[in-house]
């Protein structure tokens, strides 16, 4: 059974919610999208990181990474940042499809490289096969450093001088001084699988994602858990703008979490999730929350409520001023500008 077969069953399984829910969606917005290009880069394309000029794809069957001019939409480079064999040596995954079931986070077992983030000025990539946090050049489409991490990495949010890692299998999460480019702290004792992550508010929010569900907040300062907010159970992203987001129920819904309280001001369904679990991203701009799904929608922020679709089917998107970049279900990725 193919990702894409699998991918194609859920579409169905949305379809019929998303139909029984059309009378309380807004008509589509006048203002229309329009696929300005088209890229195959991989049979696995991951979420698109928008960074600089660029647009970076994580091939995370190939262990490299595309680098795109958003300008042109054509294609820069392919950067080699990890090698796949690695973890498939290490016994990553059985051989049998049947090993996960379809909404499994086991399924990201051999994917790598594992996550992609922007600090500014370079790319960072998670090579989970030797344990290590990627630098990567863009100006010259190659690996700069390669530095240890004390265990797996699931996601990274970075800015300008640290890099932060959620270790999934270890429950903790590394910091990364990216001026030295040294590991300079491990917190341990988060809560169960911490995943997702965002910066926000003077602190680093990481989204637990086994067990109970909890949104532990860390002090950059302290390197301290000094706060946990209860959330959704398989939460599946977190994003920070002016108040923290998170996608719950396996990306069915979207709340809006007070960051001084931890209370939840809202909770409202979201356009349904299309994908792999454990791979999903909030993406803000000045007029919402971008969110994928059967079609890709747009969230107002203080209602929660969808105030805008674009009817191409998504599997994660990122946006930023008048471009969405989505990844479609077939794996292509699809650049959209507004008209």
């Amino acid at each position: 059974m193919s990702l894409r077969s699998i991918v194609v069953g859920l579409v169905a399984a949305f379809v019929t919610a998303e139909t029984l829910g059309a009378c309380n969606q807004p008509a589509p917005s006048p203002r229309g999208w329009q696929v300005v290009e088209h890229l195959r880069t991989s049979d696995l394309a991951g979420p698109v990181t928008l960074g600089g000029r660029w647009a970076f794809v994580p091939n995370m069957s190939e262990g490299t990474v595309t680098q795109i001019d958003r300008a042109s939409g054509k294609t820069v480079a392919t950067i080699d940042v990890a090698d796949p064999q690695t973890l498939r040596t290490q016994g990553c995954a059985p051989d049998s499809v049947h090993a996960y079931y379809s909404g499994s986070w086991g399924w990201r077992a051999c994917d790598t490289p594992y996550a992609i983030a922007w600090d500014g000025s370079e790319l960072l990539a998670l090579d989970d096969g030797s344990r290590q946090l990627v630098r990567v050049d863009p100006a010259r489409h190659r690996v700069t450093a390669r530095i240890t991490l004390p265990g797996t990495g699931w996601a990274i949010a970075a800015d300008k001088t640290t890099a932060w890692i959620s270790g999934w299998d270890d429950d903790s999460l590394y910091a990364v001084d990216l001026q030295s480019g040294y590991v300079t702290a491990t917190v341990r004792g988060l809560d169960q699988g911490p995943s997702t992550l965002a910066i926000g508010f003077g602190s680093v929010w990481v989204v637990c994602a086994r067990g109970v569900g909890r949104l532990d907040r860390i002090a950059p300062s302290s390197l301290q858990v000094v706060n946990r907010y209860p959330i959704e159970w398989w939460s599946n992203a977190v994003a920070a703008s002016d108040a923290i987001y998170v996608r719950g129920t396996n990306g069915g819904d979207i709340s809006r979490v007070d960051p001084t309280t931890g209370a939840i001001v809202w909770s409202q369904p979201g356009p349904g999730f299309l994908g792999r679990f454990g791979i999903d991203q909030m993406s803000i701009t000045n007029d919402g929350i971008w969110l994928s799904g059967p079609s890709t929608a747009r969230i107002d922020e203080q209602t929660g409520k969808i105030a805008d679709r674009v009817l191409v089917p998504s599997m994660t998107v990122a946006a930023a001023g008048n471009e969405l970049w989505v990844v479609e279900l077939d794996g292509s990725v699809a650049e959209l500008r507004r008209t």
